[in-house]
């Protein structure tokens, strides 16, 4: 008895690609170039069970529709970084500034009260808006 398996063959070519982008775009900004439009305090409180289970009370000072999730993303450095949490209520600075190029974070704070098998949490953020001028 004679046993065997069909192997295909696989070819691969290289060939050197030229990219027409380029690796580099610097754009000089300075604040001449930029107008702050304001800013704003940005709030959500929860409870937490067992690590699991998440549930929001407050978002800016007001009750949660559970059914409606709002949520805004900040796009370009990740060096100034943001509580996902608290993307839910970033949604109100873009409704008081649609005309705002720059949403940036100027601080953050969290509030801890530990309970039995949870805890309740508040998380509070500094937003400002910025329109650019150019």
């Amino acid at each position: 008895m004679f046993m065997s398996s069909c192997i295909g063959t696989y070819n691969t070519k290289s060939s050197r690609t030229a990219s027409f982008y380029p690796n580099l775009v610097w754009y000089e900004l300075t604040s001449d170039d930029m107008e702050l439009l304001g800013e704003m305090e940005i709030s959500i409180s929860y409870r937490r069970y067992l690590g699991i289970f998440r549930v929001f009370d407050k978002i800016n000072g007001e009750d949660v529709n559970r059914r409606v999730i709002n949520t805004v993303s900040l796009y370009g450095d990740k060096n100034v970084p943001l509580s996902p949490i608290l993307k839910r209520a970033l949604y109100e600075v873009h409704i008081q500034y649609p005309d705002a190029d720059f949403l940036i974070p100027v601080f953050e704070t969290e509030q801890k009260e530990t309970m039995f098998l949870g805890r309740r949490v508040e998380k509070r953020a500094k937003i400002r808006a910025y329109k650019l001028l150019v």
